[in-house]
């Protein structure tokens, strides 16, 4: 199944990886709760109104719920609960009536680099293809996911910088339900034309 697909799939209810956050307004005197899910994602352009990429990022850490729930109560989490892996999957939006071959170099983040050993993906027409390309270190708690991907499009080398939001439950339900607008440059265009 498709990281995208998953998306939709978790519409309902929280799983590992999920974080709530609360907030307290001492002046309106009204609290709030902000759901997140476990996913990060964005997309840009990689040839204008043709080739489109994605790149979505699976929040994982491993829990064993009671145990940790009793640490967490006592206040006995330690330095390796701030830190969870990151699943990385790479989607390339073919939008263009020819195929275009992606090779893929490096992601750069704050934790680490991810070689892709110019790997080569080939994006064939009017389809949307998904890889996944490796684990990365991520903040636990974090919000989003800054990187710097490297890769060659058309020949031409290409530096992108991105921000991956991580997606809250309310967004989910926004952007990934049937017929909703994607958050990405192409909104709720299709690939099959």
């Amino acid at each position: 199944m498709s990281i995208l697909a998953g998306l939709a799939l978790v519409l309902a209810g929280c799983n590992y990886g999920s974080m709530i956050v609360s907030s307290y307004d001492g002046i309106t005197g009204k609290s709030s709760t902000t759901v997140y899910s476990k996913y990060y994602d964005n997309g840009v352009w990689l040839l204008k109104d043709k080739l489109g990429i994605v790149v979505v990022v699976d929040h994982e850490k491993k829990q064993i719920p009671i145990a940790h729930g009793m640490v967490q109560s006592i206040g006995a989490l330690g330095p390796g609960d701030s830190v969870a892996s990151g699943k990385v999957s790479v989607v390339l939006w073919n939008f263009d009536s020819v195929p275009h071959q992606v090779k893929f170099k490096r992601l750069l983040t704050r934790g680490g680099e991810l070689d892709f050993q110019n790997q080569v993906i080939t994006a064939v027409p009017h389809e949307q293809i998904e890889t996944e390309v490796g684990v990365i270190p991520i903040f636990n708690y974090g919000k989003s996911v800054q990187m710097t991907l490297e890769l060659e499009v058309a020949g031409k080398p290409r530096r992108i910088e991105l921000e991956l939001p991580r997606r809250t439950l309310q967004q989910l339900k926004q952007y990934f339900s049937p017929g909703s607008v994607r958050p990405y440059p192409w909104g709720g265009r299709s690939v099959k034309g």
